[in-house]
């Protein structure tokens, strides 16, 4: 009976961190795509948020595609600089998701 409430405990804090640690992990990547040159931001939101393709962005913005990949590859080398640390974190809580189904 004390095992299995203390069972339940750690599993809802083991919960609760996983929860905060998302949070924290949102709040950082928001952050760091806020951090990046207006015009790369522009592209990478269209692209990775709205799922426009680079002759969409291209057209949408009036330049040419080229310049859309230039930005795109210039803010996920920005990102991935940024973001470096949380890496291991990421990793966890996706691995953690795909375990659990979600």
């Amino acid at each position: 009976m004390a095992d299995t409430r203390f069972f339940n405990e750690m599993q809802e804090m083991m919960e609760d961190a996983d929860f905060y640690q998302f949070q924290e992990l949102s709040r950082r990547i928001k952050e760091a795509v806020d951090a990046l040159p207006e015009s790369y931001r522009e592209v990478f939101i269209m692209h990775r948020f709205k799922e426009k393709t680079y002759r969409e962005i291209a057209e949408q913005l009036n330049i040419p595609t080229k310049t859309v990949d230039y930005r795109m590859q210039q803010a996920l080398k920005q990102l991935r600089k940024d973001l470096r640390d949380y890496l291991p974190l990421l990793i966890f809580i996706l691995t953690k998701c795909m375990a659990s189904g979600h």
